[in-house]
């Protein structure tokens, strides 16, 4: 089994609220149990035209470590690009060190 993907406290905090609202929105409910799971009500929310959706959503993205945004795109998800542009991110498959460019 793989392990659960770890995010801070705030952005598991987004997450709970993104699943009642996704839940509201469209009726399906989805569950954290997985990172399948986590995956889906993230796809869900990103093609939302909901507002508080949305923002939520925003926020989410806006907490991820650059490896994560790196990772969440190769697996589809849909991010906008300026999220994508943090200072300093070449998206990467190395480790945070190897991430940065030197100034």
């Amino acid at each position: 089994m793989e392990p659960l993907m770890i995010f801070t406290e705030t952005n598991i905090y987004i997450l709970s609220k993104l699943v009642a609202l996704v839940r509201r929105d469209t009726g399906t409910r989805h569950r954290l149990n997985s990172n399948e799971a986590i995956k889906t009500l993230l796809q869900d929310a990103s093609a939302s035209a909901d507002e508080r959706i949305h923002s939520f959503f925003v926020r989410f993205l806006e907490n991820l470590t650059p490896e994560q945004l790196v990772g969440f795109r190769a697996e589809g998800l849909n991010i906008p690009e300026q999220y994508m542009r943090k200072p300093g991110l070449i998206p990467t498959p190395l480790s945070r060190q190897y991430a940065y460019m030197s100034r």
